[in-house]
């Protein structure tokens, strides 16, 4: 191979990898109004005052939004459209945290990894405190942050009349978590329970959402279960080699969101 060849190979790889972190940075699904369908752009009928309502098509009028918001529109409507004001300014909000830093990403140990059928020992089990201080000392461990899941309230002493082999690998099946965990001494297990409460992944971006150049992949989800209290979590993870576990990525601040619309 000549060497213009090989630069033009090379120019095109270059191009073609930039373009993917910029398509993930840029590019998030939303869960349409009403709909519920999985879109990445949708229009909005929202009241200004009284007597005048205009539409929004999110993303791309956001900043419009925000004005309306910044000059108290949000407290019109009836209590579905003030909802519908707040998740569409959560969907804006999200958006920017994804664009705060785009293009800053220059290496990617985690958009190869398959979030939506995650190991649960993969991801932290309570964000901000390690498994061994979680076992050993729960009450030093800082208190979860809004808006982020806790995967510890699942955890479970082994009872005596379980037997062994009805433990499982804890992981999510299809974007889905639904069981009780169990630390053995030789790690964590699981018995899958579908009645039981859990977590679905509504969604995974990827994007570098702090500035330190490594990309970040971002879950969305919810809980589900009986009792489960439809808040829409955000969970932001990162690591800077294949051999790091998961963390959270620091000095992220994620946006805090009130009641999904899913």
């Amino acid at each position: 191979m000549n060497k213009a060849a090989y630069c033009f190979i090379s120019a095109v790889m270059l191009s073609f990898h930039a373009s993917v972190f910029a398509s993930h940075e840029v590019s998030p699904y939303f869960s349409a109004p009403y709909t519920g369908e999985k879109v990445q752009q949708y229009e909005i009928t929202l009241p200004l005052s009284r007597y005048e309502k205009a539409t929004f098509l999110i993303p791309q009028d956001c900043g419009k939004l925000n004005s309306s918001l910044l000059e108290g529109s949000g407290r019109w409507g009836n209590r579905v459209e003030r909802r519908l004001w707040m998740k569409a300014d959560d969907d804006c909000r999200y958006l920017n945290f994804l664009r705060k830093y785009a293009g800053h990403a220059e290496r990617d140990f985690v958009s190869d990894y398959d979030f939506y059928n995650a190991k649960i020992s993969d991801l932290p089990l309570r964000p901000g405190c390690d498994l061994h201080l979680l076992l050993n000392n729960p009450a030093a461990c800082p208190p979860t942050k809004p808006g982020m899941p806790n995967f510890s309230m699942f955890m479970q002493n082994m009872p005596m009349h379980r037997e062994q082999k009805e433990l499982e690998d804890c992981r999510f099946e299809d974007g889905v978590f639904r069981g009780h965990i169990y630390h053995t001494g030789t790690g964590l297990r699981c018995i899958k329970d579908p009645k039981a409460p859990g977590y679905r992944i509504l969604s995974v971006d990827f994007a570098d959402v702090n500035g330190d150049k490594c990309q970040d992949a971002i879950l969305r989800m919810v809980p589900i279960g009986r009792g489960a209290r439809q808040s829409l979590l955000i969970l932001p993870l990162t690591r800077c080699s294949k051999d790091e576990k998961f963390s959270l990525p620091v000095g992220s601040d994620y946006p805090r969101f009130g009641p999904a619309m899913e």
